[in-house]
């Protein structure tokens, strides 16, 4: 399992801090991670997230309320207000299925970590590197090369 997985955010940067929930296209090959950071432009992280839950939804799918049922009352709120707002200011269309992830937050980066080159994908951090209090961060694969 990895620490932290390191996404771009994109234009969905405002509703993901807004309902506390990613999605992408599913399949990806991302491993399992605690954490996430949402990187957004120029790189920088300004939160760090706890991963509560994972699962592969269709978004547009006439059943989602039952689908989603399972879920408490808040995150059940929290997917459609996200999956409502998505759809109308970015959009579901790559693909039927998207895996979401519901989230916390962990705690703030007040001192925007960002790697040296601007990230195009993801990417995984040690916990211990963005909390380290260094604006200039390595990703696990540069540390390993240490």
């Amino acid at each position: 399992m990895k620490e932290v997985l390191s996404v771009p955010g994109g234009q969905t940067q405002a509703i993901i801090k807004k309902y506390l929930v990613h999605a992408h296209p599913h399949p990806r090959s991302y491993k399992v991670a605690q954490h996430m950071a949402i990187r957004e432009s120029g790189g920088i992280m300004d939160t760090l997230y706890s991963i509560q839950g994972e699962f592969v939804l269709r978004p547009l799918d006439d059943d989602l309320g039952k689908s989603i049922s399972i879920l408490n009352e808040d995150f059940q709120n929290r997917l459609k207000g996200y999956i409502a707002e998505r759809t109308v200011d970015f959009g579901f269309g790559e693909k039927d299925e998207y895996k979401f992830y519901l989230l916390t937050v962990n705690r703030e980066l007040n001192h925007q970590p960002r790697s040296l080159i601007t990230l195009p994908g993801h990417t995984y951090f040690t916990l211990g590197e963005l909390i380290s209090g260094r604006e200039i961060v390595l990703s696990e694969s540069k540390l390993n090369e240490q």
